[in-house]
């Protein structure tokens, strides 16, 4: 299943350390947002290994499940890339 998970973390040494675990999972679409395409156990092992890099108390992940019928109307502009291609409208010229 597809996953956008985003996170805010606050010291940059425990933001780099999930940002590196989650690089070797998927696709970094912004600064702190990656899309991963995992099973339900393997997102429940990264959401783990995750919890031991931050401080509860001042960061925080955000995972979000991507159903198939919600990935078909996702929509992205500019210069977008994804794990699928099948199923993505890019809209690159200036629209305004």
């Amino acid at each position: 299943m597809k996953y956008l998970i985003t996170y805010d973390i606050r010291n940059p040494k425990r933001w780099v350390k999930v940002y590196k675990s989650l690089k070797k999972l998927g696709l970094n679409v912004q600064l702190s947002c990656f899309e991963v395409d995992l099973s339900e156990y393997m997102m429940d092992q990264t959401l783990k290994k995750l919890s031991k890099y931050i401080d509860s108390k001042e960061d925080l992940i955000y995972a979000y499940p991507l159903s198939e019928r919600s990935s078909s109307f996702i929509v992205k502009l500019g210069k977008a890339k994804d794990l699928n291609f099948d199923y993505i409208l890019w809209i690159t010229q200036d629209i305004m």
